[in-house]
């Protein structure tokens, strides 16, 4: 397995981080999770067919992890000398029927599956099975309908809680994986609710029993702030910080 940051930003725009993204290369497929603006353009500039993305995982509805969205299902069906055939899954919380319905009232056949099967499935506390890998989703702390993925194939694990607050589940959702992605919203004194600081997602890394913690969804306030010195505290293991562009070795 390998993993892509496309954005390891928030909805506020920098130079150096755009908002949420992430792309897993596993075997024959890509997985997709989230899509902020400029996901898609990233992915092309780290050598990745977008075209062949056969599951999008969404972790909620705010635009900073969706608004690739639309741009992405219009592009399946306007690729300059390409049919798309591969079906397309796109698993999210609780109320993603009706987030893509409102979606094809607004943009119509535009977005529409044209050539390809699109299967829908709405995620709370559920475990998908696939023939080469699976997925479990669990509800999390910051929208009404948030959850996280785990994503397990190859004797390998990996967990993207996509945002949220500190709460049991993501503990559970990411005991021992060999890759546990948290968002890492605000320093220990900005402190604020539905998301986590450094510390606090060190505090789940220690708890998990994780093997190697990335951090990502920096707001720019982390300017000039030791991000690794505060989860440290908690979590004597590996810690990553994300960037844009940043590849990993599962």
């Amino acid at each position: 397995m390998k993993l892509y940051v496309l954005g390891s930003g928030t909805c506020i725009p920098t130079v150096e981080r755009g908002p949420s993204g992430l792309a897993l290369a596993l075997g024959s497929h890509l997985i997709f999770f989230d899509g902020g603006g400029g996901s898609l353009r990233q992915m092309v500039r780290l050598g990745l067919d977008y075209r062949q993305v056969d599951f999008l995982c969404l972790t909620h509805f705010h635009p900073d992890h969706v608004s690739d969205l639309v741009p992405f299902l219009f592009a399946m069906n306007y690729t300059v000398d390409f049919i798309r055939l591969l079906p397309l899954h796109i698993i999210g919380p609780q109320g993603l029927e009706n987030f893509y319905s409102r979606m094809r009232e607004i943009f119509g056949q535009w977005i529409a599956s044209q050539t390809y099967y699109l299967y829908l499935h709405q995620a709370k506390e559920d475990r998908l099975e696939f023939p080469d890998f699976s997925i479990k989703t669990l509800s999390l702390l910051h929208s009404d309908s948030s959850i996280g993925f785990r994503v397990e194939a190859e004797g390998k694990s990996i967990v993207y809680s996509g945002d949220t607050d500190y709460c049991e589940n993501i503990v559970r959702l990411g005991g021992n994986a060999d890759l546990l992605i948290l968002e890492c919203s605000f320093p220990d004194e900005r402190k604020t609710k539905g998301h986590l600081t450094p510390s606090l997602a060190g505090r789940i890394a220690r708890e998990a029993s994780c093997k190697k913690l990335l951090l990502t969804h920096f707001y720019p306030v982390f300017q000039g702030h030791d991000i690794l010195q505060e989860s440290q505290k908690e979590f004597s293991g590996e810690i990553l910080l994300a960037e844009d562009g940043m590849k990993i070795t599962i």
